[in-house]
């Protein structure tokens, strides 16, 4: 691809982009807005430079800029997937070398976390798109996405929690690429030592500067994810449900296959005795009760729970939904899905929170499967037991006769 084609691309792109930009934001989109994107594009350059690139690799890289945050403008949450597709069809009216938009499309997606940067591209797009973290306007920035999560996504955080909540983001990003360290790391390093003063002086005075407002939930929010202990009973325990629940299909299966037997060869044999021994009428009356009640306590046992397959938003934000179990998503698109994934593993406490809800509703069903097993199995018994002893009694009282 020549330059002049090269050129040409660029200048629609950034015409296209600055276009929908205008027109599809609010003001409420204080932060990812086209202010945002150019200092991403002039981020991405200034990195690329740096690291040696030059020609097609700055040119997919400004593209992969220019539109890595447009699907904001038509929708706030599921934006990844509607940037991509909007660069794909972008790039697809100007006749754009496929192999190239394919590169574009791949560094739009790796700034959808959790996705982790492999080749040195992504590595600088990435970088690029979290330049923010080492910038001296970062609390400016902060406070326009916090207004942003207030507004789109009713998120209202306190000073404390909010400040509590980008320490940890700010403290735990690493920047992959050398330049990125050489030109944001002083600046980050002091935006995190200033987020951790400001966590600090908005804790609770009643309790003091190095406790929680609820000691209590201290303790318990983030007590999987930073305890190995912990992730060790929990993967432990899961893992022992998830046995305890196959051995309980297998002892349905089994109760199952028994009585069918029963059902379809023991009793037509059996029923062709009743016209010479009619005394066979009772045990066998008896025992096709019992075996068809057992069926269906051991197919109750077995019976899929009730599924809705979607999570609303507000379940979600409140911590109150599962979406590691498939019944709680299957229904879900995709782009809701992974807002709704990345908002529960971005927060210690709602991650946790999953965690627990998934060992703990994985036990309930656990126990009523159990439960209706126990009853299958004792019924099953009592019944064999009838049978065979009003089969004993019958033949005593005839034979006495």
């Amino acid at each position: 691809m020549d330059n002049n084609k090269t050129t040409s691309v660029l200048e629609a792109a950034r015409a296209d982009t600055q276009e929908r930009f205008q027109a599809g934001l609010t003001t409420d989109h204080q932060y990812h807005n086209q202010g945002h994107t150019e200092r991403v594009c002039k981020a991405v350059l200034e990195l690329g430079q740096s690291a040696g690139l030059a020609g097609y690799q700055l040119e997919i890289l400004e593209l992969a800029a220019l539109f890595h945050d447009l699907g904001f403008t038509e929708t706030y949450e599921g934006h990844e997937a509607v940037s991509r597709q909007l660069a794909d069809q972008f790039l697809s009216s100007q006749a754009y070398e496929e192999e190239r938009k394919a590169e574009v499309l791949n560094l739009i997606d790796v700034t959808f976390p959790p996705k982790v940067p492999q080749t040195q591209l992504e590595k600088i797009m990435c970088d690029a798109d979290l330049s923010n973290l080492g910038s001296p306007h970062y609390f400016e920035y902060l406070q326009a996405l916090r207004h942003e999560w207030k507004t789109f996504l009713n998120q209202e955080y306190t000073d404390e929690a909010w400040y509590r909540l980008n320490y940890k983001f700010v403290k735990n990003h690493r920047f992959y690429t050398a330049a990125a360290v050489e030109a944001y790391d002083k600046q980050w390093n002091t935006n995190r030592k200033q987020l951790k003063q400001l966590r600090d002086e908005h804790r609770s005075p009643a309790l003091g500067n190095d406790k929680p407002a609820k000691p209590e939930q201290a303790k318990l929010a983030g007590a999987i994810s930073d305890s190995k202990s912990a992730q060790t009973m929990f993967k432990t325990s899961l893992r022992n449900h998830l046995d305890l629940s196959a051995l309980a299909d297998n002892k349905a299966n089994i109760m199952l296959s028994v009585n069918a037997l029963i059902v379809t060869i023991v009793m037509p044999l059996a029923s062709s005795y009743v016209s010479e021994h009619p005394q066979l009428v009772i045990p066998m009356l008896v025992l096709l009760v019992t075996c068809l009640t057992s069926m269906i306590f051991a197919t109750l046992a077995t019976r899929p729970i009730k599924m809705s397959g979607e999570t609303s938003r507000e379940a979600i934000s409140s911590g109150t939904s599962n979406l590691f179990f498939f019944g709680n998503f299957f229904k879900m698109d995709f782009p809701a899905y992974e807002s709704g994934m990345q908002e529960i593993v971005s927060d210690t406490k709602k991650l946790d929170s999953s965690i627990m809800r998934d060992l703990y509703f994985l036990g309930r069903s656990l126990g009523r499967k159990y439960r209706l097993l126990r009853i299958c199995y004792t019924i099953f018994m009592i019944g064999i037991i009838t049978t065979v002893l009003t089969y004993g009694l019958l033949i005593w009282i005839t034979s006495a006769i």
